[in-house]
């Protein structure tokens, strides 16, 4: 399994970015004998006095840095109406969060559907080099794609759609992904695309010289869209999130200072980092942002986070350059309704209904260590911090390992034990804020003990969703046990049971209170979907099977750490999914490959001991076509693929019979 360091949250105790609270606390004998008021309880993280900041942050980088020794972690393939099913009749966005949409580069509303240019590669990679006679089973080349988002209507009872207009996207810039509205299409480009956030983008150079853009467009008229907002970010694009009427970007921005040096090892160094700090204004530190073209300063460096040298979780960390900015947009408007900054790492993000979690693990202890940091939601206020035991993670579909209920931040750390006898050791964390300092408690611990163990000896961790008071927790090495937790008493999180069936799951999704799906790889890595039923906790029970490319020597499946290749659409009676695979093998000297969409349905919900997944047709796609940026929408009977530069239309009952929508 490839991994990634990760990437939340209503409450805030600073009155403005991280001050202080303001009520009376209790008082102290002052030195002259008479009392005064306890200074306000501050955190981990703080804010500058007026005209501190840049002082700070000259600081931090001229003090000579510990020697820094990065984990080397492989970077995994990077995450409205209801995610969990449907949406007013048609498919959405698979995100981890219910409450909370992500971008994606396909959208739909019912009646629009926007597809950006995708960021896939055109073609496949071949161990062996084929022979003449499987000349046909290798994709056509492809011309570059063009750099326009296309806009167009759909017309499900005839199962087409019609090209309304395409957006010219500005040179050197990517689409990311979009939201979409009934009549606002909000584009998200970037200069520069690195995929998942993650440890290697601790290094300054990634962040520097790039640019971010956030367009909005009024397509009230499909055929006319109008663009009315354009913002503009100095930084790389981290995140975003869409939670109520507000986007949230989360951005990266290393300052172009000449002859600065990111971590100064040496005595000379940092003197000369402060020599050259000495003649900069935070201007030049600060991104430069810009609203249809003129130049806004919702930041200052005095309102920036950084840390408390004197507080308990305080690191004898080497000073950051990189700047870490959360912009709260107006959907409606695109004025920026809120922002923070700020000055320490951070290598993962996640948002949820009340917090922003900013996550960073310790690379300088001898031990795996994750610091949490919340901000709240609203006001973008410094809500606490906590220091937990483990590594958390993040990419791809890893991401649905942190979580918030409740105002309770449910988490999933990995400790690597340098045992080979015993590797691993998963802890699930239950943290809540304080009510009497801007700090975060730990409510409850699980798995940090040996009769309370989450996965069996050398079993890693594979797929974790939580859902309420429940989570559900996939281990493997050889054979897969699904956990089910119980966690209504966050400060006494339970496992209610266990169940070992052959492979693992990478993806779970609870179809119901009492049944969960499982996408994952049987024994023989080869993609699988499973059914479970969970009504009786006590006993879980596997009820439906089903493997998605029997016979082949390889395939996978986009959607194990991809969700938004994932296309679920919950109904009364059933519910609809399709799942794309890629398969290969040599037969006969012959090297075939197998690209599809497989459509299925999930039957008798209400019984849970007759539930099964039902197979109802494939989509036959070109060979080297199925990737991460595979797409399908489901609206009614309804059926579209988007795939490579190919928009395709067609019915659920007749998914054979799929034909190309021109443009």
């Amino acid at each position: 399994m490839i991994r990634l360091l990760p990437a939340l949250f209503a409450f805030c105790w600073l009155s403005a970015c991280g001050g202080g609270s303001d009520g009376g606390g209790t008082t102290v004998n002052s030195p002259s004998g008479g009392t005064q008021p306890a200074p306000d309880p501050t955190g981990l993280w703080i804010t500058s006095e007026p005209g501190e900041g840049l002082a700070a942050y000259r600081d931090k980088l001229s003090s000579v840095s510990p020697e820094r020794s990065l984990v080397a972690f492989d970077a995994a393939p990077s995450a409205a109406p209801s995610t969990e099913g449907s949406g007013g009749g048609f498919s959405t966005t698979y995100t981890v969060d219910d409450a909370v949409d992500e971008h994606d580069i396909v959208k739909y509303n019912g009646t629009v559907l926007a597809v950006a240019p995708s960021r896939s590669a055109c073609c496949f990679i071949l161990e062996d080099t084929p022979t003449a006679e499987s000349a046909d089973a290798l994709p056509p080349e492809t011309e570059p794609q063009e750099s326009t988002l296309h806009i167009f209507t759909t017309d499900p009872a005839s199962g087409t759609a019609e090209l309304q207009a395409a957006i010219q996207l500005p040179e050197d810039m990517t689409a990311e992904g979009m939201y979409l509205e009934s009549d606002r299409l909000h584009s998200l480009l970037s200069s520069g695309w690195w995929g998942v956030f993650g440890p290697r983008h601790i290094e300054p150079g990634y962040w520097e010289n790039q640019q971010v853009e956030l367009h909005t467009h009024d397509i009230s008229d499909p055929s006319e869209p109008e663009r009315v907002n354009r913002l503009e970010i100095e930084g790389g694009l981290v995140s975003s999130r869409r939670a109520g009427d507000d986007i949230y970007l989360i951005t990266r921005h290393t300052p172009a200072i000449e002859g600065l040096i990111p971590y100064p090892a040496t005595e000379a160094e940092a003197l000369a980092n402060a020599d050259i700090l000495d003649s900069v204004d935070e201007n030049a530190i600060l991104p430069a942002i810009r609203l249809n073209s003129e130049s806004i300063a919702p930041l200052s460096l005095d309102d920036c986070y950084r840390q408390d040298p004197s507080h308990p979780l305080a690191t004898d960390m080497p000073g950051d350059p990189v700047v870490t900015t959360i912009l709260k947009v107006s959907a409606d408007s695109g004025e920026i309704a809120g922002a923070a900054c700020a000055l320490e790492s951070i290598d993962g993000i996640s948002i949820g209904e009340r917090y922003i979690a900013l996550t960073f693990v310790r690379w300088d202890l001898s031990s795996d260590a994750t610091l949490l940091h919340l901000l709240s939601l609203d006001e973008l206020g410094y809500v606490g911090s906590e220091s937990v035991s483990g590594a958390l993670y993040s990419g791809g579909n890893a991401d649905f390992r942190i979580n918030e209920f409740e105002g309770v931040v449910r988490l999933v750390t990995t400790r690597w034990t340098g045992d080979p006898d015993d590797a691993f050791q998963h802890v699930l964390y239950t943290l809540t804020p304080s009510e009497e300092a801007p700090e975060l408690v730990t409510l409850g611990t699980l798995g940090d003990t040996a009769d309370t163990r989450l996965g069996k000896i050398n079993e890693d961790l594979y797929g974790v969703r939580f859902k309420g008071n429940r989570a559900y927790l996939v281990t493997f090495e050889r054979i897969d046990p699904l956990y089910v937790l119980d966690l209504s008493d966050p400060a006494s999180p339970q496992i209610v049971s266990e169940l070992e069936v052959p492979g693992f799951s990478d993806l779970l999704h609870e179809v119901t209170p009492e049944l969960l799906l499982g996408l994952g790889s049987d024994t023989d890595l080869l993609p699988k979907l499973e059914l479970f039923d969970i009504s009786d906790l006590n006993e879980p029970a596997s009820r439906s099977y089903i493997p998605l490319a029997p016979g082949w020597e390889w395939a996978y499946s986009p959607a194990q750490y991809n969700r938004y290749a994932l296309t679920y659409l919950a109904g009364e009676e059933r519910d609809r999914l399709t799942v794309p695979y890629s398969a290969q093998r040599w037969t006969d000297e012959r090297y075939e490959q197998i690209d599809r969409i497989a459509l299925f349905e999930i039957t008798n919900k209400s019984d849970p001991s007759s539930a099964a997944i039902e197979p109802v047709g494939e989509v036959t796609l070109l060979p080297g076509t199925v990737s991460g940026d595979t797409r399908v929408v489901l609206d009614d009977a309804a059926l579209y693929v988007i795939a490579r530069t190919d928009l395709l239309g067609g019915f659920w009952s007749n998914p054979e019979a799929m034909r190309p929508i021109g443009d």
